[in-house]
């Protein structure tokens, strides 16, 4: 059975209280002081953490508008090389088509040259072939006036022939 000693009693009252009480003047305040140190130490790192999260926040925005201004001067800088690779395309097809122009030109002029030295060796030719036939027909030769005379004729006997010169 269990038995009460109102002696052993008291004395563990008395016991504890005295134990309380030097605890209290030799532990209690080092360890509240600990405790303290350390609610201090970790509010002062929250307080780092949230400084370190509005650090790193602003500058995710920092490179976010860095990152769209950089675009923004990308598509310019792709706008603008268009822009003046199209100018230089129309540049080389002006002058392409100036140079071509330039060459049918020159071609239609040397062919028109050599028409008239064509025709004018048509002419020529005809010209001594009719004077020979003339002089074999008529037997006899002739006057620098009847040469003439019989080139006239026959220009414009074979001038239907021939066509208009330019």
């Amino acid at each position: 059975m269990l038995e009460l000693h109102t002696g052993l009693i008291a004395w563990t009252v008395i016991i504890f209280v005295l134990l309380l009480l030097l605890l209290r003047k030799l532990a209690w305040q080092p360890i509240v002081a600990a405790i303290d140190e350390r609610t201090r130490k970790i509010r002062e790192s929250l307080e780092r953490a949230e400084q370190a999260q509005q650090n790193a926040e602003r500058m995710r925005r920092e490179y976010d508008q860095m990152m769209a201004k950089a675009r923004q001067e990308a598509q310019d800088m792709i706008a603008k090389s268009r822009k003046t690779a199209e100018a230089t395309r129309d540049e080389i097809v002006l002058k392409a088509q100036t140079e071509a122009e330039a060459l049918l030109q020159r071609a239609k002029r040397d062919i028109g040259l050599e028409r008239e030295k064509a025709l004018e060796e048509i002419k020529r030719t005809a010209g001594e072939l009719s004077v020979a036939i003339a002089a074999k027909i008529i037997g006899k030769s002739l006057s620098a006036k009847d040469h003439q005379d019989l080139i006239r004729q026959a220009l414009k006997e074979i001038h239907p022939l021939v066509g208009e010169p330019n």
